[in-house]
């Protein structure tokens, strides 16, 4: 006759199963058993190179981290334990059941948790690989690779190092722990044997030591652990290396432990166990993908600062034409860029929907640099100009009124001489009358020539000089004024002509001519667009192209107003004195009033105080 089966009946059976084959075999993982306050076991977790498989009595809760459940039970009780379920991972086994089966169960279920458990990390990876494919800012690539690093093996701590001086030194740059709070600065130190990290670098070797204690090959420096009451057992080094390429670092993580709490005591350092070769393989693979990550974000930086130094240098080239306007442009630069973080903040209906990121920021901040870019397009003399006459056409008007006294006097002489009386004393008066008329035209011009609003009486004084005539040594008859210089002092405001301020005006086009030849990219891909509209009005009336307010973008709107107001305020123009703050707002008031300036982007420079941005304050 054959040998009864040996059956488990119940789930105290099962439990007890489980303890003697997990002594047995200690291959087959490390056993969790969850208690009741009874003492009884109401379940069980088997974890194998982080893969959970829980076994639960059926209608008892499982535990809440598992990838796998096998539910044990009667089959009338597993029946309406499944019903109620939501878990989809879920192998059921029938009580009674032989022996062999359950063996069976427990191992298909614990290759079934690991199955789940390599999905997971895979999709991890995948995950991380995305995450670090968009990053952009090289610390922010360490913290990810170091978090992910840690999630992926369960390390208590860890570090990454990243190699500078051409290879020859390791700066720390990012460090986690769960059971101790530090703020580590960083330090350097060298690519040698003298370190764990320093030899990982130096070979592009994975250094695996299970238990540092006993560890003999390699030196560890203590000094943390004496510190703050850790104790580093399980240590892996990885380097990180992009393929073809040389190592740019390495991660360093400290004590693999069972379960998720910190390590929190000296008993607790019992929970710590030996990093994997599957660990290894795995903090390789994230290793790599964060060397490519770590090499793209330094390229990227450069690229930056490739684009940063091309803005800055065309700022100067600017700057060196008209010397008389340096900092205009960074100071508008300045105060778009800190009126767009107003608006990004601002929960009024005006602005609740603008939101700019740190892109659309630094979009901004181009723009403002390069608003006047332009005006390298405009001639040297007008754009400097700061009289209504240049300096060579003053001095050719003030010749003329030399030579026209230098005539006045000669015919004086000669009048006198055919009289025969040189010396007669209203005949010298006369002189001196017709000296004092020529020196009052001339005075009409110098008054004329200055760049403020010109009042009528002096604009009728200067068709009175226009109207002056003398001859010159060939005997020609000429203007003291010709029509060019007429139109010139006949300007109402400012030191500009219609002609030379169409001509200055013109720098916005060339600027957007100029910035749209530039292959920014998409991140800024609108700064020539900014640029170039940051002198359109909202009633569209501004320029180049008189563009409706529908057509103007926020980001101008907002350059508008910082460009207007620094216009005003800038204390380096020789054309108009810099008016105060108050001043200054009530005339961006006005032009909000007549529809120029969008009144909301203006009430927020306000209420933000955002010239102060500029060292500016209101009094």
């Amino acid at each position: 006759m054959e040998a009864p089966v040996a059956m488990i009946a119940s789930f105290a059976e099962v439990m007890a199963w489980l303890r003697g084959e997990v002594r047995r075999e200690p291959g087959l993982g490390r056993l969790q058993l969850l208690s009741e306050s009874s003492g009884a076991a109401r379940a069980a977790v088997l974890i194998r190179d982080r893969a959970r498989l829980a076994i639960v009595e059926a209608g008892r809760v499982p535990p809440e981290e598992c990838d796998v459940l096998v539910l044990v039970g009667t089959a009338e009780s597993l029946g309406s334990a499944l019903a109620r379920l939501p878990h989809h991972r879920v192998h059921a086994l029938t009580l009674p059941t032989p022996r062999a089966l359950l063996q069976r169960a427990i191992e298909e279920g614990i290759r079934a948790a690991q199955t789940v458990l390599q999905g997971r990390v895979a999709d991890q990876l995948i995950d991380v690989g995305l995450a670090l494919n968009r990053e952009r800012d090289p610390r922010r690539v360490l913290e990810l690779i170091l978090r992910h690093a840690r999630a992926i093996t369960g390390a208590d701590a860890g570090s990454v190092y990243v190699v500078e001086d051409e290879g020859r030194r390791l700066r720390f740059r990012v460090a986690h722990n769960d059971s101790v709070t530090a703020d580590l600065a960083e330090f350097t130190l060298p690519v040698s044997d003298a370190s764990i990290v320093g030899h990982c670098v130096r070979t592009g070797e994975i250094i695996n030591i299970p238990d540092l204690s006993a560890e003999t090959a390699h030196a560890h420096d203590r000094s943390f652990d004496d510190r703050f009451g850790y104790e580093t057992r399980s240590m892996l080094t990885v380097p990180m290396r992009p393929p073809q390429g040389q190592v740019v670092g390495a991660v360093q993580l400290i004590n693999a432990k069972h379960g998720r709490g910190p390590l929190d005591g000296p008993q607790e350092f019992a929970r710590v166990h030996a990093f994997s070769d599957a660990d290894a393989r795995l903090v390789q693979a994230l290793a790599t993908q964060g060397a490519v990550a770590l090499e793209n974000a330094g390229l990227y930086a450069e690229i930056e600062a490739l684009f940063e130094g091309f803005v800055r240098a065309s700022v100067t080239a600017i700057e060196q034409r008209d010397p008389t306007t340096s900092g205009h442009s960074q100071r508008v630069a300045d105060l778009t860029v800190a009126l767009a973080e107003v608006v990004d903040g601002s929960e009024t209906p005006a602005f609740r929907d603008y939101h700019f990121t740190r892109q659309e920021l630094r979009e901004i901040e181009y723009a403002g640099l390069l608003h006047d870019f332009g005006k390298v397009g405009v001639r040297e003399q007008v754009l400097v100009k700061a009289k209504k006459l240049h300096d060579a056409q003053l001095e050719r008007v003030l010749e003329r009124f030399e030579h026209l006294r230098t005539v006045t006097q000669l015919r004086w002489f000669q009048a006198q001489l055919a009289a025969g009386r040189p010396d007669e004393p209203a005949a010298l008066a006369e002189l001196h009358r017709e000296y004092a008329r020529i020196d009052a035209w001339r005075e009409v011009v110098l008054r004329a020539n200055e760049p403020t609003i010109l009042i009528e009486q002096v604009s009728s004084a200067v068709h009175e000089v226009a109207g002056l005539r003398f001859t010159d040594a060939g005997g020609r008859e000429l203007a003291v004024l010709d029509d060019e210089l007429l139109q010139a002092l006949l300007v109402p405001r400012g030191s500009l002509t219609r002609s030379e301020r169409e001509e200055v005006e013109s720098h916005v086009r060339h600027t957007y001519n100029f910035l749209i030849q530039i292959p920014w990219g998409r991140a800024l891909a609108r700064v020539p667009e900014i640029a170039g509209k940051h002198h359109e009005y909202l009633n569209g009336s501004g320029y180049p192209a008189r563009l409706p307010a529908a057509d103007i973008p926020i980001q101008a709107r907002l350059m508008t107003v910082a460009d207007i107001f620094d216009a005003l305020t800038a204390a380096d123009r020789p054309y108009k004195r810099a008016v105060p703050v108050a001043r200054a707002l009530d005339i961006l008031h006005l032009e909000a009033n007549a529809g120029k300036v969008d009144r909301d982007a203006l009430q927020a420079f306000i209420e933000a105080r955002v010239y102060e941005r500029v060292g500016l304050r209101l009094i």
